[in-house]
C-alpha cells in the first residue's frame, strides 16, 4: 500500500513506538501502537488510479458519497464528502492550464453543511477545453488543513493528484456550461475514476 508523504510524519512515531515496546517485551501495548500505525496508514493511502471514463467527462476529484448534484444555465455543480475512512488525496477532475490555487483562511464547520463554503479551503481555476472549471477542497469539523501539491500555472492532466485534505472533508467541482450532473446524492465516487458529469460535445481530456 502506497502512503502519502505527508502522512509518514504521522505514521512513523506509533510505528517506532510500537516497535520499542516490542522489543522491550510489551507484546500487548506495542499491539496497540502498531494498529494506531496501520489505521494512520490507511487513511494516508494513495493508490493508483486509471479511469475509463469517456473522453469528455469530468471524473470525481474525491473519494467519498456525493451530496450535491445540481445543474444550472451556469453549469454544474457536485459536491462530495469525504469520511475518515475515504482516500484523502485530490485529483484534478478535468485535464486543463491551472490558472490559479490559492489558500483561504477559515471556519472548521461540519464539511455535509452549507456554512462550509466558508471553511479553510484550497481553491483551484483550470482553464479546459469545455471551459473553466473551479475546484473547492475544503476542510471540515475534524479536517482542519489542506495541502495542494501543485502551484499555478501549470498544465493538468485529468486524474492528476492535485491535493491533500487531512480527517474528513468536502470537495466541490464547479463546471462550466454544457456539462450535466451524471451521478445522484448519495452515490459513492473514487478520485481520478468515477465519472461526475458529461460535455454535451465530445472534447479532449
Amino acid at each position: 500500500m502506497r502512503i502519502s508523504p505527508d502522512g509518514l510524519s504521522f505514521f512513523l512515531p506509533p510505528a517506532a513506538i510500537a516497535a520499542g515496546l516490542l522489543a522491550m517485551g510489551h507484546a500487548a501495548l506495542a499491539g496497540a501502537f502498531a494498529l494506531l500505525a496501520l489505521a494512520v496508514a490507511a487513511f494516508f493511502r494513495d493508490p493508483e488510479r486509471v479511469t475509463d471514463a469517456p473522453a469528455g467527462a469530468a471524473v470525481s476529484p474525491a473519494d467519498g458519497r456525493v451530496i450535491g448534484a445540481d445543474d444550472t444555465a451556469d453549469g454544474c455543480r457536485v459536491s462530495i464528502f469525504l469520511s475518515l475512512f475515504d482516500v484523502h488525496v485530490a485529483r484534478a477532475p478535468v485535464g486543463g492550464r491551472l490558472l490559479r490555487c490559492v489558500r483561504r483562511a477559515g471556519g472548521t464547520a461540519p464539511a455535509f453543511s452549507p456554512r462550509a463554503e466558508r471553511n479553510a479551503r484550497v481553491e483551484m481555476t483550470i482553464a479546459g477545453p469545455a471551459g473553466t472549471t473551479e475546484l473547492r477542497l475544503m476542510a471540515g469539523l475534524v479536517a482542519r488543513r489542506v495541502l495542494p501539491w501543485v502551484a499555478a500555472p501549470r498544465p493538468l492532466r485529468r486524474g492528476q493528484r492535485v491535493a491533500i485534505i487531512r480527517f474528513g472533508s468536502r470537495a466541490d467541482v464547479l463546471l462550466p456550461p454544457g456539462y450535466r450532473a451524471s451521478v445522484r446524492v448519495g452515490d459513492r465516487v473514487r478520485a481520478g475514476v468515477t465519472p461526475i458529469a458529461v460535455w454535451q460535445r465530445q472534447v479532449s481530456a
